[in-house]
């Protein structure tokens, strides 16, 4: 069941939808506030890199001077995102204050420039010959880069071990509880639990999170885009699939531009390879990400179009109603508020720039074989890393097909600079590109 913010949703699913076609129309910048000036992080004073041997490189204590981005000229898009900027900076202020070890947990670094998003879909897998049916999770941060006016997206493969799951249970009186994936984390501790541990592992603060069933994708593929361009990159076939409870049969996907609707885009994303050795860029988030950018160009193509916002208002409000749909912020107060202000702005004649934002990265972290790395099967890591090792002689893994960071301790009283590390680095580095 998806929890928390249910009360009048109906009503706030229409008012979003409002949102978004309101917001297409905004023809002026909203006006200044005093918290434009907040940062999104504080400044770091540069230091000399310190030797390889160091496990991990610990965040500079920050200057007191903070960095600020405030837009002065922004896109349509920065335009729909204002007051969700606005709350961020609020948010990481409040963190901040409320715990002292904050911008060492997080890295100020990395975020200074970032409003980010956590998208967390969920839905049923088969992989046979090990697996019929079974619940998955899958996780994605939605990065905006004020810096680039880019998207970055990083996922992180379900198959991570996450022992702020296990210790979470643990304080529940479970007593000594097993290795626990990390797309389980939702379902154990709902937004909170899964915001800390995705924060632990990346070093990324996550603003807002949305959590939604698969089915959402694929009514949005039809009903909101009238299906997909999605550029296949090999050809290849794949087992069959669940998808709210009916299996469909296996399939095949031709290499290059294919036009997919909803169901077809489920399968592209999820299902497995009929070979059991595939190339990387068939790998399943690699894929997410080829979908990922086929809707921010179907939404370039339709910047503007009221016509399809519209549709897009309908059917989120419906998958609202449905419980399809969950999120963690305050849409009342960061939509609805806002809106009559909005209002003011329409049929302003002043020229707006409505360019929409591509994707500039993806990251993938997963095992080398098959992604960025950043983490790696246990069996494979039992080689070098001995605590792996003792946790697989003692039995400790109800299945090997779970991953760890190349050098992490899952017992360590600090997550973030004994067990994340490499993890962490992987993706500064990569999004510092």
């Amino acid at each position: 069941m998806l929890p928390r913010h249910r009360l009048g949703r109906v009503l706030i699913g229409l008012v979003l939808g409002t949102f978004l076609v309101v917001a297409t129309l905004i023809s002026t910048a909203p006006a200044s506030q005093p918290e434009d000036s907040l940062p999104l992080a504080p400044a770091v004073e540069e230091r000399e890199p310190t030797s390889d041997a160091v496990a991990y490189d610990a965040v500079a204590t920050p200057a007191p001077t903070p960095t600020r981005i405030i837009v002065t000229a922004e896109s349509q898009f920065e335009r729909a995102l204002h007051a969700l900027l606005i709350e961020a900076k609020r948010l990481r202020v409040a963190n901040a204050a409320a715990e002292p070890t904050y911008w060492t947990r997080l890295d100020p670094r990395l975020n200074s420039t970032r409003l980010n998003f956590l998208l967390f879909g969920y839905g049923e897998t088969h992989e046979p010959p090990l697996t019929e049916r079974a619940f998955i999770g899958s996780l994605t941060i939605f990065s905006y880069d004020y810096a680039t006016r880019q998207i970055d997206l990083v996922s992180l493969t379900h198959d991570i071990r996450a022992p702020e799951a296990e210790r979470y249970l643990h304080d529940q009186g479970q007593g000594l509880v097993g290795p626990i994936k990390i797309d389980r984390a939702f379902g154990i501790g709902g937004f909170d639990l899964m915001r800390r541990t995705v924060e632990d592992a990346t070093g990324l603060v996550i603003d807002f999170q949305l959590a939604f069933r698969e089915s959402a994708i694929a009514g949005a593929t039809d009903s909101v885009f009238g299906g997909l361009d999605v550029d296949v990159p090999l050809g290849f076939r794949v087992n069959g699939f669940y998808l709210d409870g009916e299996k469909y049969p296996g399939g095949l996907f031709q290499k290059g531009l294919q036009r997919l609707n909803g169901v077809q885009v489920i399968q592209f994303i999820k299902t497995v390879p009929v070979e059991e050795h595939y190339d990387p860029r068939l790998e399943h988030n690699a894929r997410k990400h080829l979908v990922f950018r086929s809707i921010m160009d179907a939404l370039k193509e339709h910047a503007g179009d009221v016509t399809f916002l519209g549709r897009a208002a309908l059917f989120f409000s419906g998958q609202v109603a449905h419980d399809s749909i969950a999120y963690d912020f305050d849409l009342r107060s960061l939509i609805v508020d806002n809106l009559r202000s909005m209002m003011a702005d329409l049929g302003r004649s002043e020229a707006r720039d409505d360019a929409m934002p591509g994707v500039q990265r993806t990251l993938y972290v997963v095992d080398p074989a098959s992604g960025d790395g950043g983490v790696q099967w246990v069996q494979a890591n039992a080689h070098d890393n001995p605590i792996t090792q003792r946790d697989i002689a003692d039995h400790r893994y109800g299945e090997l097909a779970m991953e760890v960071p190349y050098h992490g301790d899952p017992y360590a009283s600090d997550l973030v600079t004994q067990y994340w590390p490499d993890v962490r680095r992987l993706i500064a580095s990569r999004l510092a590109d």
